[in-house]
């Protein structure tokens, strides 16, 4: 009786099962990438090795119980020019997005600080307490540079990679697009002290620019850095938390016919006479799929699932090259009863959606990332950014009133003396940094805390090797076209049958949609799937300004 019950829940999923697409990690870029496909017409599973799809679109209990934060995604800086949301029409009442004028400040010991604004009239006012000159530039430059962002950098986003001398010849089209090859060369810390002039401002400026992975002293990454500083003042909040989108993503990939497998952790990418023919899953069941298409780093993906003995040779090389990021993040998150309260010239600081503190100018900066590239942290300088989420959010505390906050820092991923015994030190440290720019982060005001390490990351997603938030550093030769090289950076490898579309794959990582986008038109277009989305009117713009009846023959 019993059996005849129960014994339909074992039969539900088959041992052997037959889709057109099979999709490796259920993070953003796979939910888009599956939606996509999804929508064409084409069925499409997609295996997730954790108990919840979203991959950095998390939103967990992690200070438990009762607090919830966002472990690692928060700052949603490209939802204006994401696709998706508009293809699938979904921004609405299950989500939601909240972009606040305070968007960056800091606080110095002296009790100055800097505000930066999504209103760029209110950034120059805070600048000007410093220096009217470097107001001034920084508006000239903020226009300028957006110009470059807009119609440029951001349609570029979701659009295939071009060799260097494609995009120089693109470029010299427009004068937007010459001052975009300007950037090109130029590394963030010459970009900041050959514009800015006085040393608050300079480092500001130089830690919006480099805080998501840029090296400053790094050539050939200028036109990231005018991105970073521009996306800095349009950043997003996902109302409820990150885990949200991911959400929104899960439902209309099922809507559209999709189906997903939780705690299904991928442990082979089948291959027969050299072409990938399904994935093999950890508990014994097998997916055959035309195409199989990976969000995972390149070792995972190469040396891991499909195995050296079977890679094509011309990728040996490349990815046993693959450089991984320079340094990780420790994250330290804080449930209190009051929000911080930043001792400082401009009350609108506590009401920042980021706020930096513990840099007094550039070289105390560059000293820190110094140390955290050389595997050391000084407990007495070091520097990193707060959130107070619940600013935005009601809802990540269960009871109602208390506030959750964070302190992020960069952090090596090995560290002199080990996490084991710095962790707590450091721990320490930034509260103590914490409470002497905003003094009500201590005492009684402060209910529990729970910190998050580099390697902690990794435990977390296996896949971000080293704590590694973007799956590879940003440097030159891993940008563009060589991201992750050559011959994959379409999304399609000389693999027959796989593809990448993860965070190594250009544009990189940060939830900016493009890998999942890029892979789903290349996978809809090889397999002859109805692809039935357009490109948006910015991508539409970029593509008749820059490609059309041009040297690259396209149009």
């Amino acid at each position: 009786m019993t059996e005849d019950i129960f014994a339909h829940m074992f039969e539900e999923y088959p041992e052997e099962s037959e889709c057109d697409v099979a999709i490796i990690g259920a993070g953003p870029n796979g939910l888009m990438a599956g939606t996509y496909l999804a929508s064409a017409g084409l069925n499409v599973i997609l295996c997730e090795r954790r108990y919840e799809i979203g991959g950095g679109l998390a939103t967990d209990e992690i200070i438990y119980p009762l607090y919830s934060s966002n472990p690692h995604v928060i700052y949603h800086m490209l939802v204006d020019l994401m696709p998706i949301l508009r293809d699938f029409n979904m921004d609405g009442p299950s989500l939601q997005w909240i972009k606040p004028n305070q968007q960056t400040g800091i606080v110095f010991e002296d009790g100055t600080s800097i505000q930066l604004c999504k209103m760029l009239a209110d950034s120059k006012d805070s600048i000007t307490k410093h220096s009217i000159k470097d107001a001034e530039t920084f508006g000239r430059l903020s226009v300028q540079w957006g110009r470059v962002v807009n119609e440029i950098i951001g349609p570029a986003t979701f659009i295939p990679p071009m060799a260097p001398i494609e995009i120089s010849m693109a470029m010299q089209k427009t004068e937007v697009g010459q001052q975009m090859l300007e950037l090109v060369e130029q590394c963030p810390y010459d970009m900041v002290m050959n514009n800015f002039e006085n040393e608050k401002v300079r480092t500001l400026i130089l830690y919006c620019m480099t805080v998501w992975g840029l090296d400053p002293k790094e050539t050939g990454v200028g036109m990231l850095a005018a991105l970073y500083l521009n996306r800095m003042v349009n950043k997003n909040y996902c109302y409820g938390g990150s885990h949200k989108f991911g959400s929104a993503l899960a439902r209309e990939f099922v809507k559209q016919g999709g189906l997903i497998l939780e705690h299904a952790p991928v442990d082979k990418i089948m291959i027969e006479n050299g072409k990938a023919v399904g994935v093999h899953l950890t508990e014994g069941r097998t997916i055959r799929s035309k195409v199989v298409m990976s969000t995972l780093d390149p070792w995972t993906t190469w040396f891991d699932l499909v195995g050296k003995e079977n890679m094509p040779q011309q990728l040996i090389e490349p990815v046993e090259g693959w450089k991984y990021d320079k340094w990780s993040f420790n994250t330290l998150h804080v449930a209190s009863h009051d929000i911080p309260q930043y001792k400082c010239d401009d009350p609108w600081i506590s009401d920042s959606f980021l706020t930096i503190f513990g840099a007094e100018n550039t070289d105390q900066l560059m000293q820190h990332w110094e140390n955290v590239v050389g595997g050391k942290i000084d407990m007495n300088n070091f520097a990193g950014h707060a959130t107070c989420q619940s600013l935005f959010d009601p809802f990540l505390s269960d009871i109602p009133g208390r506030k959750v906050s964070f302190f992020q820092m960069h952090a090596p991923y090995e560290i002199e003396g080990g996490w084991e015994q710095k962790g707590p030190e450091l721990k320490e440290a930034i509260m103590k940094k914490w409470a002497k720019f905003a003094p009500n982060m201590s005492g009684d005001n402060i209910i529990a805390m729970s910190q998050e390490t580099p390697p902690e990351i990794e435990v977390r997603f296996p896949n971000m090797r080293f704590g590694g938030i973007k799956h590879g550093d940003y440097k030159p030769i891993q940008l563009g076209c060589f991201r992750p090289n050559q011959d994959c950076s379409s999304t399609a490898t000389p693999m027959e049958g796989l593809y990448t579309c993860g965070a190594s794959n250009y544009p990189g990582g940060l939830v900016l949609g493009g890998p999942g986008y890029l892979g789903a038109n290349k996978v809809a277009e090889d397999l002859g799937a109805n692809k039935w989305w357009k490109p948006t009117p910015e991508m539409d713009k970029y593509i008749k300004t820059y490609l059309e009846g041009g040297p690259l023959g396209i149009g």
